[in-house]
């Protein structure tokens, strides 16, 4: 951005001396400033990644501090329970196939919705990475 600055400041000055004509300054500014728009979006992008980026590492380092101060949990407590949730939203029952199922959304401290797979889903992983490791071992 400084650069840009200074060569449109450079640009206007040799247009003010004459050794610029109007056209030729008016494309060469027309484009820096369009150059200077896209480096000003670009670094909003970039810093709003690295702010999301500093809040993730923020929250795990506090998800850490929680569970290394519950590295044994004997009992589910309300206290527990606190520190390691942050909401649970209940879904309506819905009737499917002839079964009644309703879902339960729960948000966990600082890094909210985990997919934890099912055990299906799990057999199903582990057979893949199988085949995987066979298949590069062969």
């Amino acid at each position: 951005m400084k650069e840009l600055d200074r060569l449109f400041r450079k640009i206007y000055e040799d247009n003010v001396n004459g050794k610029l004509n109007d056209e030729r300054f008016y494309k060469l500014s027309d484009g820096y400033e369009a150059e200077q728009e896209q480096l000003k979006q670009e670094i909003e992008a970039l810093t709003a990644e690295v702010s999301e980026s500093d809040t993730e590492t923020t929250n795990v380092a506090k998800l850490i501090a929680v569970t290394k101060k519950y590295t044994r949990i004997d009992e589910l407590t309300p206290e527990v329970l606190n520190a390691f949730v942050d909401k649970i939203i209940v879904h309506e029952r819905e009737k499917k196939g002839g079964r009644r199922t309703q879902e339960i959304d729960i948000y966990y401290s600082y890094v909210g919705i985990v997919d934890i797979p099912t055990d299906e889903e799990m057999r199903e992983l582990e057979q893949q990475y199988m085949q995987r490791t066979t298949r590069q071992t062969a």
